[in-house]
Order: structure tokens, then sequence, then C-alpha cells
């Protein structure tokens, strides 16, 4: 959030993707989708790499934990002013939960849930890339991916527009 950047990355890709044309466009639709799909008593635990303007997550409903990403430059404090705790990469039921995708001979078993490479990836059924880029800015519920309603294996390293589920609700079936 407030990254003048990132909407340029990969060709535009996530500016394509949320169909918007300045940081305070996308600023504002990753809240609204945020609104319009977490509830009070959620929690969210947010992958990481929330940039220079985070602080307006801080209103949104949920209770948000956070697993810091290597672009979260600020003071523990700071954080904490939004989110209720700062974890690390985690197992989590089926899962691990990490900012960046886990290499296959750590994973014991286990899927990752992951951020970190935008619409780049693993292009593997047991890596879930929940990277704005593939999930439309869309908050994804865990148990939408647990019900195997989410996936991005198939899509990732994709030009925009190559797939055609990437600009739609996750969380719908």
């Amino acid at each position: 959030m407030g990254h003048r950047s990132v909407l340029g990355f990969e060709d535009n890709y996530r500016a394509k993707v949320l169909n918007v044309e300045t940081v305070e466009q996308h600023d504002e639709k990753i809240c609204d989708l945020w609104t319009d799909t977490v509830q009070k008593r959620d929690m969210v635990l947010v992958l990481g790499d929330v940039g220079w303007t985070y602080k307006l997550l801080k209103d949104l409903p949920g209770r948000k934990k956070i697993l810091l990403g290597n672009h979260d430059k600020h003071h523990a404090h700071e954080y904490l002013e939004v989110f209720e705790d700062i974890i690390g990469p985690r197992k989590y039921k089926k899962h691990w939960l990490s900012h960046f995708p886990i290499h296959e001979s750590e994973l014991w078993g286990k899927s990752v849930i992951h951020g970190h490479t935008h619409s780049h990836g693993v292009n593997d059924s047991r890596y879930i890339n929940v990277s704005i880029e593939m999930t439309a800015g869309y908050p994804i519920s865990y148990q939408t991916i647990v019900a195997g309603n989410y996936y991005s294996w198939h899509k990732v390293n994709m030009p925009f527009g190559t797939t055609t589920d990437v600009d739609q609700n996750p969380n719908k079936t």
C-alpha cells in the first residue's frame, strides 16, 4: 500500500488486475475488497509486504496479524498499532504459512500458502500464491483454500489475461 512503483511491476499486472491507474485508487480498491470480504471477528493473517500506508488497514474489519515480508521495514511498535501480533513462518494445520515460497525439500508433506512473488511463482499445486496479483485483491479465506476452491499454480508466470479466473472473487464458489 502506498508503493508508487507497484502498479508498474510485471508489465502493469497489478494495475490491470485491479483495474486502477493510481496508487490512491489501488489502496482504495484493496480496502474496499477487504471490507466486502472480511467480517469483524475474522482472523486475517497478512503475509507481508504491506507497504508504506499500511496504517490504512487499522480501521478495517477483522483481527489482524502480520507475517513480515522483505519490504516491511518499520519498527515493531509501529506495526503493533495496526496488527495484534507479528509472527514468523509457521505450520498451520495442513499448510505452511510464509511470506516466501518455501523450498520443496522443506515442505515435509505440506503445502505452502505464500505471497512475495506477485504473478510469478512455482507451477506446483503445493504452492498457493495469495499475492494480490493472484487473488485480484481479495483476501482469501483459509476455508476457501482447504475446500480446494482457490489455487494458483495454473496461473503463475502467465501474462495478464491468459487465464479467465484472475479477476473473479476466489471466495465465491
